[in-house]
């Protein structure tokens, strides 16, 4: 490695650093101020401790600390625009291109080395999103009302439908924690079966059965929900209906299941090889959602470097006098950039009616929406890079 390339490389890392710090920063700042009613407001707890101003300021801190993980995932394709951009303009401001470009190096050749660091700067990204954030659910689906707790309170369930067609309800569902896994209180489960004579229409259903519990507990091993004082109770018919203990309730409602029907935002938080795993699954809730967050990554990180090679052309200039004009420009493509993203990542979940009734439909519309942001930007690049005077 050149003597040049070592120095804006490190230039380069530098500013990525501080560009984090700030970026990161700002996006916590501003999320804090919009919510901080919230975040200080405490219930009353029969026989707890109000907390003082350090618990509270240590639990803002815990909080933001595990959002910052999820924040950075947004943000990773502007960190490093933004450490680019202040990297090749002070290089511009210093003169020091010029100097460069008088020894006979051209500014692409300069350039090559912040595009090469930023491409294995997105193993971060797939570290953040495959092994780090999967491990911190409990924490991340936390809102500001609970900061407080150690993870998300309880919601209520209100007929969800299982692989079978039976109806579940349950008054709270409590999510699983660090300390134990998702259990249910108040659990009520109608068992149906399709209608005679409905043939493939399975929304003529007609109940068959009743279960009922006082609690459900999840069972990771047995993939189970393990019943407290549970209760079966088979046929309609006055004369013909028993009673009898139920001990275990077994279908496809998982706790992810139950959390994808709760909130589309839960599959962000899962790794791509459960995403994968859950589409496999029949009755799956949240399908488009899954199919967004999968296919949007395998797309970002490839994103992330179309956006800072159109970031590139327009910072490379060896003219002072010219730096706000080109920060201007950048930050003008820049935008356009993240708003073709943002209206794609809408579009996503439109499917056109001729596409909707296809089996593979789904999946080639969200996939066409995930790609072409790079199919219109990526040419764009390839074409402001060749027009850089060298």
């Amino acid at each position: 490695m050149k003597l040049i390339d070592r120095y804006v490389i490190f230039s380069f890392l530098r500013n990525y650093v501080i560009s984090f710090m700030v970026l990161v920063g700002m996006y916590v700042v501003m999320d804090m101020v919009f919510n901080f009613n919230h975040m200080v407001e405490v219930q009353a707890t029969p026989g707890a401790a109000s907390p003082t101003i350090f618990s509270t300021i240590f639990d803002i801190c815990d909080f933001y600390f595990y959002q910052c993980f999820l924040i950075f995932v947004s943000l990773s394709g502007i960190i490093p625009v933004v450490a680019a951009a202040f990297t090749l303009m002070r290089l511009s401001r210093f003169n020091e291109l010029t100097a460069l470009l008088a020894a006979g190096v051209p500014l692409l050749r300069i350039a090559a080395p912040i595009v090469f660091a930023s491409v294995l700067l997105n193993i971060f990204l797939l570290v953040d999103q495959e092994l780090v954030i999967p491990q911190m659910i409990p924490k991340l689906m936390r809102d500001h009302d609970d900061v407080h707790r150690a993870t998300t309170s309880f919601y209520s369930i209100d007929s969800m439908q299982d692989a079978e067609g039976g109806l579940l309800r349950a008054s709270r569902f409590f999510p699983p924690t660090s300390d134990q896994p998702a259990w249910m209180k108040d659990v009520d489960v109608i068992q149906r079966k399709p209608k005679a004579g409905s043939g493939e229409d399975s929304t003529l259903m007609v109940p068959i059965g009743h279960m009922e519990a006082d609690e459900a507990h999840w069972n990771p091993t047995a993939n189970q929900w393990d019943l407290v004082n549970g209760r079966q109770v088979n046929g309609l018919d006055a004369e013909q209906i028993t009673v009898e203990p139920a001990k275990i309730y077994k279908s496809n409602v998982t706790p992810e299941e139950i959390s994808l029907y709760h909130s589309g935002n839960f599959v962000d938080l899962l790794p791509t090889r459960r995403i994968d795993e859950l589409m496999t699954r029949p009755n799956l809730y949240g399908k488009m959602d899954l199919l967004r967050v999968k296919h949007y990554r395998r797309t970002q990180p490839l994103f992330n470097v179309v956006l800072l090679l159109l970031t590139i052309p327009c910072v490379l200039t060896r003219e002072p006098s010219t730096l706000k004009t080109a920060a201007s420009r950048a930050l003008t493509i820049m935008g356009l950039a993240m708003g073709v993203v943002f209206i794609c990542h809408q579009l996503a979940g439109q499917i056109p009616g001729f596409l909707a009734m296809s089996p593979t439909g789904p999946d080639t519309w969200v996939m066409l929406m995930a790609w072409m942001p790079i199919f219109i930007f990526g040419p764009i690049s390839v074409f402001l890079l060749d027009r850089v005077k060298t």
